[in-house]
């Protein structure tokens, strides 16, 4: 494993139009110009040490002694998490247990934040695996950026409407302002969900604000220049402690809707088959420890959480814990739903199938194998 590299949060930005099908076009065509920038994608990693082969030798009957076996090398990949939320934490628990390496995996980690950033650093070969909003990884494709669902992160979205105190209906978020992290990040779709729920609209009814990462959000509410807020796990269970009211939590609320899968570009993931295998196998032996080994997962979560906070940490571990099927497949009834949504503003998408971006082959050779099953 090699040491993190981080890279600045989403900061401030300017207020942008909430139909995602408007603001998908305008960050889309950024995509495309670091496509054609990285000249079509990512190199392949070099495959996992093949056995070499010789020439047959002339020497004596005898044969000589067999050399010892030299252990492959380990397959070189990046993986990334875009966020402090509970959507990314299979990735951590898979890097901070050891699993990757110990399937074979040289795997460095990096944080870029919100899929907008994700997708050209992908094109660019900066990134092979991330967690990335799904809703955003599909629209890509009609701009010619096939991604593929692989694992799922969350297939409910973790997140909660916090509003100021004063905020106790719906309705009464006309006209103010809604925190999240980046356009296009699993943030703003779910504020899309929460919204469609209520009839509410973004621009129109309720100006989406871009603060990065939730502890801004937070600040923000503090200094009263923000009305509202979507905070992920543990976040809204401290907001709701320091007595902000939770309008809304989607995770218990809310239907299946996928706002973290584990994705990666369609053509890294055919040329690099062993690798995304042998990352399968990794991910769902994190995800079991994390069922057997709490101490440990509280501590992971503290240190990528950067939170010190013994309740809000045991309740990022329940949800993290229930949060997805013992083997992390992304829900096709989910991805359905969401597609259906897009589908209003994105006519591209009508009668078109979830199984045409979801790729669950590698989970299911991994339960095949018997990777992940349940304790007798």
């Amino acid at each position: 494993m090699r040491r993190r590299r981080t890279s600045a949060s989403a900061g401030h930005g300017p207020r942008r139009p909430g139909r995602y099908a408007a603001l998908a076009g305008a960050l889309l065509a950024g995509w495309v110009g670091a496509a054609c920038a990285a000249g079509g994608g990512a190199a392949p990693a070099a495959p996992a040490g093949a056995a070499a082969t010789g020439a047959a030798s002339s020497g004596p009957a005898a044969a000589p002694a067999a050399p010892a076996a030299v252990p492959a090398a380990p397959i070189r990949m990046i993986a990334n998490y875009s966020a402090q939320g509970p959507g990314q934490s299979g990735v951590w628990l898979a890097y901070e247990g050891g699993n990757l390496r110990e399937n074979g995996l040289d795997v460095e980690l990096t944080h870029v934040s919100a899929t907008p950033r994700i997708i050209p650093a992908m094109l660019a070969g900066e990134v092979n695996l991330s967690g990335m909003d799904p809703g955003a990884s599909i629209l890509a494709s009609f701009e010619g950026i096939d991604l593929a669902l692989l694992f799922a992160g969350t297939n409910r979205p973790a997140f909660s409407v916090v509003t100021q105190p004063t905020i106790r209906e719906p309705q009464q978020l006309k006209g103010k302002s809604l925190g999240i992290s980046r356009l296009g990040a699993s943030t703003h779709t779910s504020a899309l969900l929460a919204l469609n729920l209520w009839g509410l609209q973004p621009d129109r009814d309720v100006a989406f604000r871009q603060l990065g990462e939730s502890s801004a959000m937070i600040a923000a509410m503090e200094a009263n220049q923000l009305d509202a807020a979507m905070l992920g796990v543990p976040w809204n269970a401290m907001a709701r402690r320091m007595g902000y009211h939770e309008l809304l939590n989607l995770a218990t609320q809310g239907p299946e809707y996928p706002t973290v899968t584990v994705n990666g570009l369609r053509s890294w993931v055919n040329a690099n088959e062993e690798t995304v295998r042998r990352f399968a196998r990794a991910y769902i032996q994190g995800r079991q420890r994390l069922l057997s080994d709490k101490a440990w997962a509280i501590g992971v979560f503290s240190k990528y959480l950067e939170l010190d906070d013994p309740e809000a940490l045991d309740e990022f571990y329940v949800w993290v814990s229930n949060c997805c099927p013992r083997i992390p497949y992304v829900s096709e009834e989910g991805v359905g739903r969401l597609m259906a949504d897009l589908a209003k503003d994105e006519p591209r998408l009508a009668g078109r199938q979830p199984s045409e971006w979801i790729d669950s082959r590698f989970l299911r050779e991994a339960e095949a194998a018997g990777v992940g099953a349940a304790p007798p």
